[in-house]
């Protein structure tokens, strides 16, 4: 059912700090954002009508991108999403319910939508005849890497969630070759060797996976969370001092564990919805309908035929991402890698056409200030105020919604930064639950080694013997390469040919 015909009925998020469940509150005092129609038709209508006229981009508009984040970083950001929090309901393809709102994954940035409970639980997801390699599947009767799926098409991992498009499911097979890599570095066996057969080495196979996921917590943190937010915001939150990570987060506390706040779920986090492009140009195969200027939507509006880069299906022959493309890397040049849309309350038309239940579409804007009412979400302006912060102007009822507040305070940032990064109240929820779920992670490299970069590991260093990939601090880029995914043309056309660059 879509969720314009859903009756109104509001979900209740416990406001006490002691609730030990995974969802709770940062704001529990705020004004909660109410529409000014009382009967709950006319308020429906008036959403759809603010989400249509008020949050649609205007065709072109080349102002609008944002350099700042590539456009890899809008579907590593939505890889994130889906390993912090996991609820059956909540895909992108589904109008939500949240009277069904759970959580089922351990708020915790430990790649368990990658691993799911282990090759003793879950040995759909390994290799049998190479135990503690994940299985990586091929297209069609080609040498072609792809997730691994059944007969049917449907992708044998640890969240469904990550096949939902073709971006993200490619970064879901290189995290899968990650970790085949560096176990491999552990117990000497060439990951890409694929008629070798040896026993499982639990030990090293638990190795792997906390250098695996210490990498990418790294990463999360050290790029992708600095980039988001301002220098002094992300500085605040985690900081080293006498070799012990403090946390000094003032608004996203937890009595027992963390948990996800829905302000973050619900409203901050879903900024990554503006980042999304029209359309993404792949790699330079033309003959598959791809291509240099060629660039798919996410999603095709349903019955025109169109190609696009939705998921849950066999991918087509000849269509491996080219990572320099969508991430910055030594190979990328001329008007690659294609930026992300920039921070703002206008959504691309790739979000016009998100697929409901009954063979329908709705706008994601429309979807977002729903559930925003639904959940009993707080004013923009309440929140900004709780922050101690002078709220921007609301010019319409709707601004004041938590989402919509947050993406108009980053498009108010003065100069370089208009629309580049998350304003105060954005950047500091954003900051704050990425920085308490790594302090609040005891098995994680900022509790047990705050000093921790991936150059700690020789397992790691000797997939990456160059350092980092751009000279600076270890990037998302690092990731891809350490896993030996196609940077630029000449591995795309080898990983077709032979599996590997």
């Amino acid at each position: 059912m879509s969720m314009s015909s859903h009756s109104i009925d509001h979900v209740t998020v416990p406001r006490s700090k002691h609730f030990k469940g995974p969802f709770g509150r940062m704001f529990r005092n705020a004004d909660i954002w109410k529409p000014q129609d009382t009967d709950d038709a006319a308020a429906t209508a008036a959403i759809s009508a603010f989400a249509s006229n008020a949050m649609a981009e205007p065709p072109g508009a080349p102002e609008r991108e944002n350099p700042n984040l590539p456009a890899g970083y809008t579907y590593f950001g939505q890889f994130v999403d889906h390993d912090i929090t996991f609820d059956p309901t909540s895909s992108l393809q589904r109008a939500n319910d949240p009277n069904k709102l759970h959580n089922f994954r351990t708020p915790r940035l430990d790649l368990d939508c990658v691993y799911g409970e282990g090759p003793a639980d879950e040995p759909f997801m390994y290799d049998k005849d190479r135990p503690g390699m994940f299985l990586i599947g091929r297209v069609g009767d080609t040498n072609e890497p792809d997730l691994p799926r059944n007969v049917k098409g449907t992708a044998l991992i640890g969240d469904m969630r990550n096949d939902e498009n073709r971006i993200v499911s490619q970064f879901q097979l290189s995290v899968l070759r990650l970790h085949n890599a560096v176990y491999g570095q552990l117990i000497n066996q060439d990951p890409e060797a694929l008629d070798a057969t040896f026993h499982m080495d639990k030990e090293a196979f638990d190795e792997a996976q906390r250098i695996v996921r210490w990498f990418y917590q790294y990463i999360v943190w050290n790029d992708y969370v600095k980039r988001l937010v301002k220098d002094d915001i992300w500085s605040s939150v985690l900081s080293l001092v006498d070799g012990k990570m403090i946390y000094g987060g003032r608004f996203y506390k937890w009595e027992y564990q963390p948990f996800i706040p829905i302000e973050f779920a619900v409203s901050a986090y879903r900024f990554g919805h503006t980042l999304v492009r029209p359309g993404y140009q792949v790699n330079l195969n033309n003959d598959v309908g791809l291509g240099f200027g060629v660039e798919l939507p996410i999603f095709a509006a349903p019955g025109s035929g169109n190609q696009d880069l939705s998921g849950f299906r066999f991918m087509p022959p000849r269509e491996t991402v080219q990572w320099d493309w969508f991430f910055q890397m030594k190979s990328s040049s001329g008007p690659f890698p294609q930026p992300s849309r920039r921070i703002d309350p206008e959504l691309s038309s790739a979000v016009s056409h998100i697929p409901d239940d009954q063979g329908g579409t709705n706008l994601l804007a429309f979807l977002n200030l729903m559930r925003s009412w639904r959940m009993d979400m707080p004013k923009g302006t309440a929140v900004a105020q709780s922050m101690g912060f002078t709220p921007h102007a609301i010019d319409d009822h709707h601004e004041d919604i938590l989402w919509h507040y947050i993406l108009k305070e980053a498009i108010n940032l003065p100069g370089a930064n208009e629309g580049k990064m998350l304003g105060n109240v954005g950047g500091t929820i954003v900051a704050e639950v990425f920085g308490g779920l790594l302090h609040g992670d005891p098995s994680g490299y900022v509790k047990n080694a705050p000093s921790w970069t991936p150059a700690s590991e020789p397992a790691l260093t000797t997939l990456l013997p160059d350092g980092p990939e751009n000279g600076g601090d270890w990037e998302v880029a690092d990731i891809l390469r350490a896993a030996g995914a196609p940077a630029n043309d000449t591995d795309v056309a080898n990983t077709i040919s032979t599996g590997h660059n």
